[in-house]
């Protein structure tokens, strides 16, 4: 199931709420990601799949938030932006708002 535009716009101000920069901002998303993730989640990078472990931001907002994966035993970290989840879960529309929030794409699909 998509996510409305609208409904995205509200979790980006739910989730920006009284931000006053852009490193704040994603420290916002970065905290909401967090809450969300209980446990490991399944994504795929590039078609290839993971298992996301952590979402991170190290203070660079030309790395925005990264996020630590899993493949065949061996730890990447990549873009948040690159991973695609199943639509429907928390996370995955958390990452929806990330990527509207940050111009990459509409944000309405599922990762």
């Amino acid at each position: 199931m998509r996510v409305a535009p609208d409904e995205l716009d509200r979790l980006i101000e739910e989730l920006t709420i009284d931000c006053y920069n852009e490193d704040e901002q994603l420290t916002g998303f970065l905290t909401g990601l967090e809450e969300e993730m209980t446990s490991p989640v399944s994504a795929t990078v590039v078609g290839a799949p993971v298992e996301v472990l952590a979402f991170d931001y190290d203070g660079d907002l030309r790395h925005g938030l990264t996020a630590s994966c899993r493949r065949d035993g061996t730890t990447y970290v990549v873009s948040a932006l690159d991973l695609v989840l199943a639509e429907g879960s928390p996370v995955s529309r958390i990452l929806a708002a990330y990527r509207r929030w940050s111009g990459h794409g509409s944000g309405t699909g599922a990762g």
